[in-house]
């Protein structure tokens, strides 16, 4: 979402040769695990007919309003991560299907603030529900015994990302 530049990883030292080979490892499960999340996105989620054709960005951007009192375009860009022009085009989208609507602040007459109509609590709402249950099958997918494990290396990935 945000447009960052990679920046090489100059300040790490070489791995050992047997951590060098786990992390190759690592690096291939990785790719592997965000291209089938981008996949199952294509195939299912990301244009789910029954949610108004919301994109995951579009969904994280009127998630991200209703979350707010009153957000500026600016403000909502800046929690999606994603630029203000880019946010100003899916809100004007999002306008146009009846989801969100804009008016000028109250507060500073030059901002535009963001609402969610009802049409677009319905549509969320639907979109939520749609992905527990793609979240439910990917759950039931996992053998029971393995559970807690894959709950703390999904939390240990998320620390580690936040953290990078």
């Amino acid at each position: 979402m945000p447009d960052e530049t990679p920046e090489p990883c100059s300040d790490q030292q070489e791995p050992a040769e047997s951590e060098a080979a786990e992390l190759e490892e690592f690096q291939r499960v990785w790719t592997e695990l965000i291209n089938a999340a981008l996949h199952a996105r294509s195939r299912g989620g990301h244009g789910h007919r029954g949610t108004g054709d919301l994109t995951l960005t579009q969904s994280l951007l009127m998630e991200a309003v209703r979350g707010m009192d009153g957000p500026s375009v600016g403000a909502v860009a800046h929690i999606v991560g994603v630029s203000s022009p880019s946010a100003t085009r899916m809100i004007q989208q999002l306008e146009r299907k009846g989801m969100v609507v804009r008016r000028r602040s109250e507060r500073d007459e030059r901002s535009t603030v963001v609402t969610i109509t009802a049409e677009g609590e319905r549509a969320l709402a639907e979109r939520r529900s749609y992905m527990e249950c793609k979240q439910r099958q990917v759950f039931d997918a996992i053998r029971p015994s393995l559970r807690p494990v894959v709950l703390d290396v999904l939390r240990d990935l998320r620390q580690a990302i936040e953290d990078t």
